[in-house]
């Protein structure tokens, strides 16, 4: 074999070998995503703390993966309840000794949700505060349901 083709059938083989040994098998796809559907809530909270006249409470909980959250308020105690009263409930995110909600709604308590969104994992807060109509404080109860 001359020296020429010799150093052509070597270069072929070193390029085929390299090839095998760069590629390993590995496919364009990953199974080590994350997922992008939520995980159901499988964790129920509640929690129970004093509302002031014009006055914002939250509740700090965790999520250990992406899934659904469900904020509902549960119930509203006091003396001298107005009539249709509603409070701003809102998911976020702890920022010191505050809550900054990325969603709130006006709600008045009940038994179903009247916050949901997916989120997570991290550590996020539910967030309550007085929609203007307190007259005196009152006692909240509400839930949180997570992943």
């Amino acid at each position: 074999m001359s020296a020429s083709r010799l150093v052509r059938v070597l270069g072929s083989a070193a390029g085929l070998l390299c090839l095998a040994a760069c590629s390993n098998g590995a496919s364009a796809s990953s199974t080590t995503s994350p997922s992008s559907v939520p995980a159901d809530a499988t964790v129920n909270e509640s929690f129970t703390s004093t509302l002031a006249v014009g006055g914002t409470l939250f509740y700090s909980f965790s999520i250990a993966q992406y899934g659904n959250v469900a904020v509902t308020l549960t119930g509203v105690t006091g003396s001298d309840l107005p009539d249709g009263l509603s409070l701003n409930v809102g998911i976020g995110r702890p920022a010191g000794t505050t809550c900054t909600a990325s969603i709130t709604v006006a709600a008045a308590p009940g038994d179903a949700a009247q916050v949901t969104g997916s989120y997570g994992p991290g550590i996020f807060c539910v967030v309550v505060s007085d929609s203007g109509m307190l007259t005196a404080p009152v006692k909240v109860d509400a839930a949180v349901a997570h992943s």
